[in-house]
């Protein structure tokens, strides 16, 4: 008789067993727009194939009060021989739609995945992009009372994404709840009230948006800054490389701009209105003494990263042209000061970051100081100032971040050494002069114009 292992087989053991999800109690009213976060391998997709149906749960219950309509991953549910015209017919005709009602949703969703000639082609001729306009379309031509979607809105040009938004954005509006899985926290931020934090099959918090999305981003560093460790110890090992690139302009790009400081600009210079020229005009700020305190702390307090010893942030405020205030207006200057404080004494070479938030989550400023090289003892403090001569943003909530690097060429200090971080951790709102109400903007920018 012969053996399997002769023939170099191996028995298959028994798969093991464990829990996708355990201890869940979710309850989501109607009309909810609830983002869900987590790692790969955290459940979320589990919870929302239970919620679909696809799955059964070995314990407890799932109770569903509506129709369901998912976008779980694209091309799921599409037949890859058919066209796209025969995919959205065959879509809808579970739908209870009368003739009328049929013919008209087959139209909008292909004027609105606006594929062309591409509509009576096969789907697997399809990129993946144009594949997640068509089931996307599909799936919200009809309102269904619950509406997953796993990660496929961030298929797609950004057109097509900006269209998708606004097409979730009317169905939640009329009353559809919403699931939404994501990896972007802009995108959980841009359209969920709420959040659920899924880590190892278990709810770890579900909150408000903004404040779901701060705790997680924060507990991310540890797993982001291990899985980067190469990459520093490739940037340490290039310092003599980039000591010989220093010499390029374009490789540091500062000396660039020290030597464009000098020029001045023509007299007959025609500014746009309202008139200013950043860096122009006169300010005048209270004195500022080292400030011994954390002002205008955000919604969920400080969120500060898991960072090397060296240098902490110790102070924080926002002043205006009258003093302490997080109220700032549009065109005026502002300036933001921060102290830190030396957890260990040596010789510093570090750069300061700043990072303006809009609530939705995206970047409207992102600035970093030059170097800033010192002596410092253990537990000395050390004064911090930037001035927004005038500030230039438009009227909005706003979120501020900062940070201390250890000093590197711009495009290295994403892999530099950080003394510290506290990520969207205070909060400011810009409001426009009476003056200027006509000037409504994301942002106020300087320009020069020439008649001829």
């Amino acid at each position: 008789m012969l053996g399997l292992r002769r023939f170099g087989f191996k028995t298959k053991s028994a798969a093991k067993e464990f829990a996708a999800l355990s201890e869940i109690s979710l309850d989501v009213p109607r009309g909810h727009r609830i983002g869900i976060v987590g790692r790969n391998g955290a459940g979320k997709t589990t919870l929302l194939k239970l919620i679909c149906g696809n799955y059964s749960p070995t314990h407890g219950s799932v109770e569903i009060n509506g129709t369901v309509q998912a976008l779980m991953s694209v091309g799921l549910g599409f037949h890859p021989e058919y066209t796209g015209r025969e995919n959205i017919e065959a879509s809808l005709q579970y739908n209870g739609l009368r003739q009328d009602e049929y013919k008209e949703a087959i139209d909008e969703i292909i004027e609105f995945c606006e594929l062309g000639e591409f509509i009576d082609q096969p789907f697997k001729t399809y990129s993946l992009g144009m594949q997640a306009r068509l089931m996307f379309a599909a799936a919200t031509a009809v309102q269904p009372d619950i509406l997953i979607v796993d990660e496929v809105l961030g298929a797609g040009d950004a057109y097509f994404v900006a269209k998708s938004k606004a097409r979730v954005e009317k169905l939640v509006s009329s009353g559809c709840t919403m699931l939404l899985v994501s990896h972007s926290m802009q995108q959980i931020l841009e359209l969920c009230d709420e959040a659920i934090w899924l880590d190892q099959g278990a709810i770890r918090m579900h909150d408000n948006a903004f404040l779901v999305v701060k705790a997680y981003e924060e507990h991310l560093q540890g797993p982001i800054k291990h899985a980067s460790s190469v990459m520093s110890e490739r940037f340490v090992g290039k310092e003599n490389e980039l000591e010989l690139n220093l010499n390029n302009a374009s490789d540091y790009p500062e000396k660039l701009l020290t030597e464009k400081r000098g020029l001045e600009l023509p007299k007959s210079i025609r500014l746009q209105e309202p008139e200013f020229m950043p860096h122009s005009m006169a300010t005048c700020f209270p004195d500022t003494e080292l400030i011994d305190t954390l002002d205008f702390v955000a919604p969920g307090g400080i969120s500060r990263w898991n960072s090397d010893a060296g240098l902490k942030v110790c102070g924080f405020t926002v002043i205006g042209e009258r003093g302490r205030t997080n109220k700032l207006f549009t065109l005026q200057p502002a300036k933001i000061a921060i102290s830190i404080i030396a957890e260990e004494s040596g010789k510093y070479d570090c750069r300061y970051g700043i990072v303006v938030d809009d609530m939705m989550g995206r970047s409207v400023i992102r600035i970093f100081s030059p170097a800033d090289q010192f002596n410092i003892i253990k537990g000395a403090k050390r004064n911090i100032e930037i001035v927004l001569n005038p500030l230039q943003i438009g009227p909005g909530e706003y979120t501020i971040g900062v940070s201390i690097l250890a000093n590197a060429p711009i495009q290295y200090l994403q892999n530099t050494s950080r003394y510290d971080l506290l990520s969207r951790s205070f909060s400011i709102s810009v409001e426009l002069p009476s003056s200027l109400s006509l000037f409504g903007a994301a942002f106020m920018h300087s320009a020069e114009w020439n008649f001829s």
